[in-house]
């Protein structure tokens, strides 16, 4: 009987392991994607804002924030 409380708790543990593991991934790409989102968003002219409907300082602003920010 306690080899099946020990599996059943090796599997609860893994299964939490997995989660947090899944988590730490899916936060990972979120910040990648922000970060090539802002530098793309540095690239533009003030031209390309302006034809965009996009104030400039707004781009600038959201360009300069650090990728773990939202």
């Amino acid at each position: 009987m306690a080899y099946a409380t020990f599996d059943h708790a090796s599997k609860a543990h893994d299964a939490a392991y997995g989660g947090v593991f899944t988590r730490i991934v899916a936060t990972v790409r979120l910040w990648r994607q922000r970060a090539r989102d802002r530098a793309e968003l540095a690239r533009l002219t003030e031209r390309d804002a302006r034809d965009l409907g996009i104030d400039p300082g707004v781009i600038s602003y959201e360009a300069s924030k650090p990728f773990w920010t939202a």
